[in-house]
C-alpha cells in the first residue's frame, strides 16, 4: 500500500482549539495505527520546547491519492478551524529499511 505524507499547517494562536479537538485526531490516527497503516505522526512545534504549534506531519499508508484526501478532508483539526489547509504527497520510505507490509518499496539514497 502506498505511503503519503499529510501535512497540516496550523492557523495562527491555534493551541487552544488544538486542546479542544485533540481527541477525536488522536482517535483517528489510533485507528491508523491499529490498522497497522500509521508510519509516524506528531506536531511540529514553532520552537522545541514551546506549546505553539505550526503544524502536524502524519505518514501513512493509504490505497491511493484520493483516498489520502478523503482521510484528510475529514481530519478534525481541519474542520474546527486549528488547520487552515492541509498538503498531501506521496511519500517513499527510504530509510530505515522497510520491515513491514506498510512500506514501499526502498528507494536509492
Amino acid at each position: 500500500m502506498p505511503l503519503f505524507a499529510i501535512i497540516g499547517h496550523d492557523v495562527a494562536n491555534s493551541s487552544a482549539q488544538r486542546q479542544i479537538t485533540r481527541a477525536e485526531h488522536v482517535e483517528r490516527l489510533q485507528i491508523l495505527s491499529r490498522e497497522q497503516r500509521l508510519i509516524i505522526a506528531g506536531p511540529t512545534p514553532i520552537e522545541h520546547g514551546k506549546n505553539e504549534m505550526s503544524g502536524s506531519l502524519i505518514i501513512a499508508a493509504f490505497d491511493s491519492l484520493e483516498a489520502a484526501q478523503a482521510w484528510a478532508s475529514a481530519e478534525p483539526y481541519l474542520r474546527d478551524g486549528v488547520y487552515s489547509h492541509v498538503d498531501i504527497k506521496p511519500f517513499i520510505k527510504t530509510l530505515p529499511e522497510a520491515t513491514d507490509h506498510t512500506a514501499d518499496k526502498v528507494a536509492p539514497l
